[in-house]
Parts: C-alpha cells; structure tokens; sequence
C-alpha cells in the first residue's frame, strides 16, 4: 500500500501530489473557458470616425512664377518676354497678390548667360518681395522661349490633323 508507518512522531516528508495535479488541472480548464467569454466582454465599442471638416487641398490655382533670363539678354516671366523694368512691375504685382507663403519664384537662366546677370536678377525676384528663390534648369539649350510654345502647339495640331 501507499502508507508507510516510521518510527517517530515527526511531520511526513513527502507531498501527495495527485490531488495537488487534480487541482491545477480543473483550474486549467476553468481558465480555458472563461477566457473567450471575457474577451468578448472587454470589446469596446469605439465612435465611428467623423469625416475630416476640411476639404482636401485643391491644387495651387496660381501657376508658379518662373522667371526666364535668355543668352540674348531679354527677360520673361512665365514665357511673356518684357523689359527688366516691366518685369519687376508684373513680379511685384503677382507676388503681392499671393498669401505670404506661396510667394515662391524660380529663376532659368541659359547655361552661356553671365553669372553676374543671374544674380542681378536674383536680386530682383528678393527686392518684389519673394520669400524663396529657386534656381531652375528645366532645359539643356536654355529655358523655354514662347515661340517654341507656339511651334510645338502648332505641330501637334498638324500631326494630328494628318492622322485622321
């Protein structure tokens, strides 16, 4: 049998661990079920989001400013060709018209053009009153000029009239 007589009244070493094995196992199985229950308990129920208020920003309805300075020494802002003193006339007049943080300009100058002159018309663009000058190259041979705009308009209508 399991029971062993010692001599000695002293306490018993050794633990029954079956009914200490009983115990962990029948709270096992009582954890086990009682946790998808308390789980689906603690689901909150959170407020549907609001739509945000505000639009979403439309794109900029004011073209950038580009001031041109060309290897024959005319000036253009965004393609009209102008005096210096006109354009700092017109570049005033835009650049005061737009909120404070829009008032940005990019200077494209031809790679043969003095540097001197990029400066000075650097100089001009931060006199009208831009906030941030950017320099651009947006072409190999020098900015654009508006009759190459007009030819390319032109030949695009022309190819397209001889397709059809």
């Amino acid at each position: 049998m399991g029971f062993k007589m010692e001599q000695g009244d002293g306490p018993q070493g050794d633990i029954n661990l079956t009914p200490l094995i009983d115990v962990v196992l029948v709270l096992l199985i009582i954890f086990m079920v009682l946790t998808p229950r308390t789980i689906e308990e603690m689901s909150t129920n959170l407020p549907t989001p609001k739509p945000p208020k505000e639009k979403p920003k439309d794109p900029p309805k004011d073209p950038p400013l580009v001031v041109a300075a060309y290897d024959n020494g005319d000036f253009a802002l965004n393609l009209k060709v102008m005096e210096k003193r006109e354009l700092a006339e017109k570049l005033g007049k835009q650049l005061r018209a737009r909120p404070s943080d829009k008032r940005v300009v990019f200077i494209d100058a031809h790679p043969d053009i003095d540097y001197g002159v990029v400066v000075d018309v650097m100089d001009l663009v931060r006199e009208q009153g831009a906030d941030r000058v950017g320099l651009a190259k947006l072409k190999e041979d020098g900015p654009a000029r508006a009759e190459d705009k007009a030819a390319e308009g032109g030949e695009e209508s022309g190819e397209g009239g001889a397709e059809q």
